[in-house]
């Protein structure tokens, strides 16, 4: 599974062999209910989320096809595209365009353009880059390492787009919007993601003993470990010996990262995990928070997956676009918070500690569900649909 995933990293990285990749596996869907709507849609993100069935590494694929079920519902026809080309088809016969990335800038850029909805899964483009970039100029200087292949950028029209789009629905919370108005996007709506849930969760986060784990902490990411605060997780724990962090990621697509942060004794990789066997189960156990000191994010569903699925507190930035209440802890982005945030820990009570964590997990099973992301999507769509009407 690490190889397959590394090889897809590199593949993603390479637009020759994405292109390939794509022309092979990932053509464009045209109507994919073969309904007889008159009105069109065009949905501009993956593809491949509607080829694989009951896909649980990410929880996006199951959110891509609630949304195209909902625009069936509300009468349109589907036609599905890849958001990181421009594409062949005419965008200008679509009553809307709805997505990210490079099409809708293409029918943005049109003279007379149809409808169009930005859908964005992270923070504002623009927002997301420059963040990343900071961190690997602060990196740099601190490390005298380039980590390019640790950040989370995206080409300019990307940001253009969710600028100047008729209409914005963000997966994320306040913090997120505020990363939208400020560039001048338009009608923004905030929704909460999804999760897949283990039918265990529950009964992991009762059975937990914060005697044993009360030292322990998930860093639980993707791609990107500089984007997500790992070398600041990493500096903390170096002065924190006592303290153990389990990593949790594609780091083997990161190697170079990892070797110039030169990780101590107390960090243990663990790689890509699947939520659903037994190592999550195991590092669960031994873990009572999660940490995320993200630079960026919409709303950080690794975040959600711990919290729903293992019952940890959660640790993050304001940037996860989490709210985490007062069953969780913001900090700011730097190793010096992190070790702050850690001396604070080691003064509560375990019971205390237990209790957070079950109030964090409870809240999570119960507001990140599809459900209500339906609800919420469907909301603010015919709000959007209707202003343009009336």
């Amino acid at each position: 599974m690490l190889m397959i995933n590394t090889l897809k990293m590199k593949v993603k990285k390479n637009r020759t062999l994405l292109n390939f990749y794509e022309l092979c596996f990932q053509k464009d869907i045209i109507n994919l209910f073969n309904s007889k709507f008159n009105k069109k849609v065009l949905f501009s993100y993956s593809t491949y989320h509607f080829n694989k069935k009951n896909y649980l590494s990410h929880s996006n694929y199951q959110e891509s096809n609630a949304i195209a079920a909902i625009f069936d519902e509300m009468e349109f026809r589907i036609d599905i595209i890849n958001n990181n080309r421009l594409t062949k088809l005419d965008v200008s016969s679509y009553d809307i365009v709805f997505g990210e990335g490079l099409p809708l800038y293409q029918a943005i850029s049109l003279h007379h353009s149809p409808k169009t909805i930005y859908y964005g899964t992270g923070s504002h483009p623009f927002h997301c880059s420059e963040q990343s970039y900071k961190r690997l100029i602060s990196f740099y200087h601190k490390y005298s390492f380039m980590a390019l292949s640790s950040l989370r950028t995206s080409d300019t029209r990307w940001g253009l787009a969710a600028s100047m789009a008729d209409a914005v629905i963000c997966i994320g919370n306040e913090v997120t919007k505020s990363t939208f108005t400020a560039r001048g996007a338009n009608h923004v709506y905030t929704v909460d993601p999804t999760y897949h849930p283990r039918p265990d969760a529950e009964a992991i986060g009762h059975s937990k003993n914060f005697d044993e784990c009360r030292k322990s902490m998930l860093w639980f990411g993707s791609y990107g470990l500089l984007h997500k605060g790992l070398d600041l997780a990493v500096e903390a724990f170096k002065n924190h010996p006592d303290w153990t962090l389990h990593i949790c990621g594609y780091t083997p697509a990161e190697k170079e990262f990892l070797d110039a942060i030169e990780l101590p004794c107390n960090a243990i990789v663990h790689g890509f995990i699947n939520v659903f066997d037994d190592e999550f189960k195991t590092l669960a156990s031994q873990c009572g928070f999660v940490l995320l000191p993200s630079c960026s994010e919409g709303t950080a569903t690794a975040v959600i997956t711990a919290v729903g699925n293992g019952a940890m507190i959660p640790v993050v930035t304001k940037e996860c676009g989490y709210d985490v209440g007062s069953s969780g802890y913001i900090i700011e982005l730097s190793a010096d918070d992190i070790e702050r945030q850690l001396d604070q820990l080691e003064q509560l009570e375990s019971s205390h500690l237990k209790e957070l964590a079950i109030a964090a997990q409870t809240d999570a099973i119960q507001k990140y569900t599809i459900e209500n992301f339906q609800t919420r999507i469907k909301m603010s769509l015919v709000e959007i649909i209707n202003k343009r009407s009336q």
